[in-house]
């Protein structure tokens, strides 16, 4: 999710931004530091997270890249035609599926980002060293790529990167679409350790500020979406089921038991929906007027200091170090986040991290006390999604979780009331990038109203493209959401 300092309508380059997405790292003592490696050898990651993530290496299918990071690849995607597999890194830091970019089909692992709406992958023409150990897409790799001196800047946290506009054929899944994406030319080393060659943008397109259609947008107006929506299932790497995928224009009720509870977002810039409470061991955190980002990106979960400390306090054991802190290896405290009346649970093998040094006993938490943005703003990252089957409708401007589970088939339409959605399963099974204009949306009469949010509840500006060439035209954004952010964060050094 990015959040404009300064946004200059009368030239071509476009203005900096903050995002959501946090490589968070930890040293074993629970201190804060930058990772300078993020992702080991998998065999190592097993090793070292001491049977959280059991991983042997002679049975997962681990792809070697030429740029030397091991991946743990998931099964082909089982949602339909329109459906991607999500990989991940073997620790669940990270989620990316492959998309294949130009006239040659040059392969990219794409972050999957519902913190931003800004897609962009590493440029050949790229001069930082980083780029070097990153697949990279340029001129020589697609004969159809077209670029523009258009140029954008962004920056992730500890990271920062930049570059200039293009476009050029994408194809994914059930999808070819001709899709406008930054090419970055600049990178810091943040993005070392992580085995992505760029990032797929799946927020609002109020949040983008390449002056493109998002991906979504795309979609809708190529592929003719029977329903604007993305159904995301984060598979966990301890359980061994490599079944993570991504379904565009549909929603897989197979993934999930029961119905969908939707949620109204917030704003109209991201995917921040209003929370209730947290709950631990069944004791109320007694947390009021919060919202929480939705985001993919974000490994793990965030807190304002207060509320981590609040939280913390209700597991027997658990103790602070600075923005970290640490709980019993073995902790079997029950977390639930609330959320419009339902309860999420998070299970321990999500929240408690790997032990820290010189103790068998107590571990980290991947629940920080950091506060990334307002005081009543939270990140639900990973750490949460891998227990829900999440929907961010676009179109109905809210968010639905399923409960883990077998339900039944894959749907093109749903509805919705206070606390849940049904899901029919009448409608076709797949829906593919031949279907019909006419679209069965969710309903959003009766979502959960948006509760006041603290620093982004505002309407920002949106962006359109007129195609043919012609200028992409962007209103000016009407409030500036400002975040004086020097840290210095990372993954959980593994």
């Amino acid at each position: 999710m990015h959040y404009p300092q300064t946004w200059l309508l009368a030239v071509l380059s476009l203005s900096s931004y903050v995002s959501a997405f946090y490589p968070y790292n930890r040293d074993n003592n629970g201190k804060s530091q930058r990772a300078e490696k993020r992702f080991y050898p998998i065999a190592q990651a097993a090793q070292s997270r001491n049977g959280v993530v059991k991983v042997d290496v002679h049975k997962v299918p681990v792809q070697k890249r030429d740029n030397q990071f091991s991946v743990v690849l998931s099964n082909p995607a089982t949602s339909g035609p329109n459906a991607l597999a999500i990989h991940q890194d073997g620790s669940d830091y990270s989620y990316f599926s492959t998309f294949r970019f130009g006239s040659q089909g040059q392969e990219m692992f794409m972050l999957i980002d519902t913190g931003s709406a800004n897609t962009w992958v590493f440029s050949s023409d790229c001069l930082s060293e980083t780029c070097s150990i990153h697949n990279t897409f340029g001129k020589e790799d697609s004969t159809t790529l077209k670029t523009t001196t258009n140029t954008w800047d962004l920056a992730y946290g500890t990271g920062a990167v930049s570059g200039i506009v293009g476009s050029d054929t994408v194809k994914f899944a059930n999808f070819s679409i001709n899709l406008g994406f930054g090419l970055a030319t600049n990178a810091s080393s943040d993005f070392d350790g992580y085995p992505m060659d760029g990032i797929l943008g799946l927020g609002r397109r109020s949040s983008g500020n390449l002056g493109t259609p998002t991906i979504m947008d795309v979609l809708d107006d190529q592929a003719n979406l029977a329903q604007n929506v993305v159904g995301v299932h984060l598979h966990r790497a301890a359980d061994g089921s490599k079944d993570g995928e991504i379904l565009f224009g549909g929603i897989d009720t197979a993934k999930f038991a029961g119905t969908l509870a939707y949620t109204k977002t917030a704003n109209d810039n991201s995917w921040e929906i209003p929370v209730d409470d947290i709950l631990v061991g069944g004791a109320p955190c007694s947390f009021t007027d919060r919202t929480a980002i939705i985001d993919t990106g974000t490994s793990f979960i965030l807190l304002p200091p207060a509320d981590a400390q609040a939280m913390h306090k209700l597991i027997p054991g658990s103790a602070a170090s600075g923005e970290s802190f640490t709980v019993p290896c073995n902790t079997g405290a029950n977390l639930e986040v609330k959320i419009n009346g339902k309860l999420y649970q998070i299970s321990p093998r999500d929240y408690v991290g790997k032990p820290v040094q010189g103790s068998t006993t107590i571990c980290g938490s991947n629940i920080v006390g950091h506060q990334a943005f307002g005081p009543k703003q939270w990140i639900l990252g990973d750490v949460f999604l891998k227990n829900v089957y999440a929907v961010f409708d676009f179109d109905g401007k809210q968010i639905g979780f399923g409960f883990p589970g077998s339900g039944g088939s894959i749907s093109a339409s749903s509805s919705s009331n206070a606390t849940s959605g049904t899901i029919s399963s009448s409608t076709t099974a797949t829906v593919s990038a031949s279907t019909s204009n006419s679209r069965s949306s969710a309903s959003t009469s009766n979502g959960a109203q948006p509760s006041s949010t603290q620093s982004t509840d505002s309407t920002l500006g949106q962006s359109a493209s007129t195609g043919g060439g012609q200028k992409t035209v962007i209103e000016p954004w009407k409030i500036a959401f400002l975040i004086a952010l020097a840290f210095v964060i990372g993954c959980i050094d593994v």
